[in-house]
């Protein structure tokens, strides 16, 4: 997200239901989540960060699975980790 963004901006610009927070696109093609975040940006488009998956073990917590560090990552408490 641009962080030299106004808030009271953000917020207005928020009311848009096609609005995209993370690319601030806006238009009849950009389908966004109840995030306000577009698929191109969820999925990891161009020069984006995809999002890592996430998994519920048996213990009831859900962990990011990344793969780089080959981890589950605890979503809550990302200093707790599971290798793998």
């Amino acid at each position: 997200m641009n962080p030299f963004v106004d808030q009271k901006e953000l917020k207005e610009r928020c009311k848009d239901p096609r609005f995209c927070i993370v690319c601030f696109r806006t238009g009849d093609n950009v389908r966004v989540d109840e995030h306000h975040v577009c698929l191109g940006c969820r999925n990891g488009s161009v020069g984006m960060p995809r999002r890592l998956p996430v998994v519920t073990l048996e213990n009831g917590k859900s962990y990011f699975v990344d793969d780089r560090l080959r981890q589950f990552r605890n979503v809550h408490n990302p200093h707790e980790h599971i290798e793998y």
